[in-house]
């Protein structure tokens, strides 16, 4: 006799409640092509409490912040999941990183590009200060490891500029991202690899030859 199953229940309700709000709020800026007009007209059109947004978030503002750290956060995370990850060289790991972000904010592409029309809105309203923190945390670890495989050198005053410089390199990258229009994103896939090269060069020997390549690059992609 087969034993009957109970039906599983969610095992984080909240989680849920976090993810469905932030699905609506997406799904209602690409339908109106805004922001909703308060928080009170989003929760009542969600059916739900006003004050069950605020359990997640104080405003829409830090809905869209906590959206681009949850970027990071699946990307690091697919990552992790990844069998062959830990053993790359720490350069081919930032690559990794990369490429699968890329991947990651594909299915948000046409909420990205909206949102982001006015390119300086990235650094204007601090939606990317949350995600800053994740990035910073993940490639300071990846600079200890660096220095102690020898892939970077220590270099006094400038080592401990690292992650802010390539917090800025995730800025151009994105920036190219949202502008490209090639098939697949090869152009982003390209632009990445010299990116990283570049940041390689200049955290180790021989940065000449990977700046002109990558000045040719932009040039021709300008």
């Amino acid at each position: 006799m087969v034993a009957k199953t109970k039906k599983n229940k969610p095992e984080n309700p909240e989680k849920d409640l976090q993810a469905t709000i932030t699905d609506a709020y997406i799904d209602f800026y690409l339908n109106k092509g805004k922001k909703p007009a308060s928080v009170y007209e989003f929760t009542s059109r969600l059916k739900i409490e006003e004050k069950d947004f605020y359990q997640f978030f104080g405003s829409f503002e830090g809905l869209e912040k906590s959206l681009w750290s949850g970027f990071l956060n699946t990307t690091l995370e697919t990552l992790s999941a990844s069998g062959e990850y830990e053993s790359y060289p720490v350069k081919e790991k930032l690559l990794s990183f990369y490429y699968t972000l890329a991947e990651v904010l594909k299915s948000k592409r046409s909420f990205i590009l909206l949102s982001t029309e006015k390119e300086a809105e990235l650094l204007k309203n601090h939606t990317l200060s949350k995600a800053r923190e994740v990035f910073q945390a993940y490639v300071s670890g990846l600079m200890e490891e660096g220095m102690e495989s020898g892939e970077i050198v220590k270099r006094p005053y400038i080592t401990e500029r690292y992650p802010e410089l390539l917090w800025l390199q995730l800025l151009f990258v994105l920036r190219f991202w949202i502008k490209d229009e090639s098939a697949g994103f090869e152009k982003t896939d390209a632009a990445i690899e010299k990116a990283v090269k570049v940041s390689f060069d200049l955290m180790g020997p021989g940065a000449v030859d990977s700046l002109i390549d990558m000045a040719k690059f932009l040039y021709h992609n300008r």
